[in-house]
């Protein structure tokens, strides 16, 4: 009777050590799994990974990929983004004649590799684009007051560049940031203006166009009459100096001839044909024969006349 009650008993206890051990090396087959699962990182191209070990509370320097990194389970591995990055943005900024103005920039920078523990430290949740958004922002308002917006257009070079040197100077500078911050580039792609302010810009620079080529056509004018003018005057001066020039020549001529004639008592009538010739050789050229009657009228005859 015993020993039928004790079989049953023995029968129970082993089902129950057999399944405990199928439960154990369930377990332990999870744990086999999950444990290197936990335990290594994939660090990728570009990405850094710090490791943070809330037991011995410390922080490790960055392992920076393409690696595996090796940790205990307890140990938390925070990712960390470290090549080149970048912020855009339309920022409004406003003059200093109070028009709002939407300028559009972009900056890139990429973390330096030695300082991504402190940058770490400073922001645990690696948010620190806020900073970055924030002091860009705030930057470009504080430049963009000191100038009108006409200004803006006018000395656009000037803004751009007052604007990437003070908000450069202004990151690298920030403490938060820890100096993380390299190969920092910024780039003003556009200002953009209300449209009725552009609209108004636009009809200023049309009228002002217009005045200036209302401007440049008053002074060609201006310089076509006064080469006129002057053509004119040279012109003139030239016919009288070629007619002081004929009348000398002419009075040395009648010289000549008085001189080869003697002094006959009639120079002034000698004098007077000569005229007459000069005057002839240019009215009619084609007249070779000159006669001159008693009563002191010359006659003419054409070197084609039939007159016998």
């Amino acid at each position: 009777m015993s020993d039928r009650g004790v079989g049953p008993d023995i029968e129970f206890s082993f089902s129950k050590w057999k399944m405990g051990l199928v439960i154990l090396f369930i377990v332990l087959i999870i744990f086999a799994i999950m444990i290197p699962l936990t335990m290594v990182v994939n660090v990728g191209v570009g990405h850094a990974v710090i490791l943070v070990d809330p037991v011995s509370k410390s922080i490790s320097d960055p392992i920076l990929g393409p690696t595996y990194a090796i940790k205990a389970p307890w140990i938390s591995a925070v990712g960390i983004y470290y090549a080149t990055d970048s912020y855009e943005a339309n920022v409004s900024c406003f003059s200093s004649d109070q028009l709002e103005m939407q300028i559009e920039v972009l900056v890139r920078w990429s973390l330096s590799t030695d300082k991504i523990r402190d940058l770490y430290s400073n922001y645990p949740n690696m948010n620190y684009k806020i900073a970055i958004e924030s002091i860009v922002e705030e930057t470009m308002r504080l430049v963009t007051k000191d100038y009108t917006a006409l200004e803006t257009i006018e000395f656009r070079d000037v803004v751009r560049n007052e604007i990437e040197m003070t908000v450069l100077q202004e990151l690298q500078a920030e403490p938060s940031l820890a100096g993380a911050l390299m190969r920092l580039e910024f780039d003003l792609k556009n200002i953009g203006y209300p449209e009725k302010y552009t609209s108004a810009i636009e009809d200023k620079l049309v009228a002002e166009q217009q005045k200036i080529q209302a401007s440049f056509e008053r002074e060609k004018i201006l310089i076509l009459a006064n080469a006129t003018a002057q053509e004119i005057i040279i012109k003139a001066s030239g016919e009288a100096e070629a007619k002081v020039i004929e009348a000398n020549a002419t009075r040395q001529a009648i010289e000549m001839v008085l001189e080869s004639v003697g002094q006959s008592g009639n120079e002034t009538r000698i004098a007077e044909l000569y005229l007459w010739v000069q005057a002839l050789q240019r009215i009619a050229p084609d007249v070779e024969i000159l006669i001159v009657g008693t009563d002191g009228i010359p006659v003419l005859i054409p070197t084609d006349s039939a007159t016998p």
